[in-house]
């Protein structure tokens, strides 16, 4: 009777460390999900010129995650944000549009004592440069009449200036245009160790301040 009774309380036991594991996967499997901006390093709202983006949806996990940003003013989903994880920091690197220092075409300055290189190709107007581990380039369409290409560039410039980029980035690329876009082509991309950060948006303003705002 005292072996059966050892038997019933082994297999009780085993049981329950059997449910425990399996309650433990479920409970750490839950606590990875993301479904609100608070769980990401997403800024909640974005002021940047007329636009005001709110966060309205996330989604994934912990480590590969989608916010997406409406503009209150239009209404319009006008941003997103995406983190992805790579097996490697080299595969996370990899995915940054860097453009290094050798671009050739004619030099021009812009403000804070920084010199661009311009380049025309198929009706618009290259500006680029580099700030640190970030590459930046700011296009324009010829046929934009509100500026000149140098004039955006300046203004974009004067963004990343006066406000940081994330410090954490190993390195990072912006790619702006001039003109509000239908389709969110305005990118900032950056790297930290082995995960990659990229902001999207139909505007060079609001992206580049989503990007700032997250860290």
């Amino acid at each position: 009777m005292q072996r059966k009774t050892k038997i019933i309380t082994a297999v009780t036991a085993a049981l329950a460390v059997i449910t425990l594991g399996s309650g433990t996967v479920l409970e750490m499997h839950a606590a990875n999900d993301v479904s609100s901006v608070s769980q990401t390093t997403a800024p909640s709202t974005v002021h940047a010129d007329s636009a005001k983006l709110t966060a309205d949806s996330a989604s994934g996990t912990k480590q590969n995650y989608t916010v997406k940003y409406t503009d209150k003013n239009t209404g319009d989903q006008s941003a997103t944000l995406q983190k992805k994880t790579y097996g490697s920091s080299n595969r996370a690197e990899s995915q940054v549009d860097y453009v290094g220092t050798n671009t050739e075409g004619a030099k021009v300055k812009l403000n804070g004592r920084t010199t661009a290189v311009v380049q025309g190709v198929m009706g618009h107007t290259y500006v680029h440069w580099n700030k640190g581990d970030w590459s930046v380039t700011a296009v324009a369409s010829n046929a934009d009449e509100t500026g000149t290409p140098t004039q955006f560039a300046k203004q974009v410039n004067q963004q990343i200036t006066s406000s940081s980029l994330p410090k954490s980035a190993d390195t990072g690329a912006i790619t702006v245009y001039s003109g509000t876009e239908k389709q969110q082509a305005n990118s900032v991309s950056w790297q930290k160790g082995k995960q990659l950060y990229t902001v999207s948006g139909k505007t060079a303003a609001s992206t580049v301040k989503l990007a700032q705002d997250t860290d």
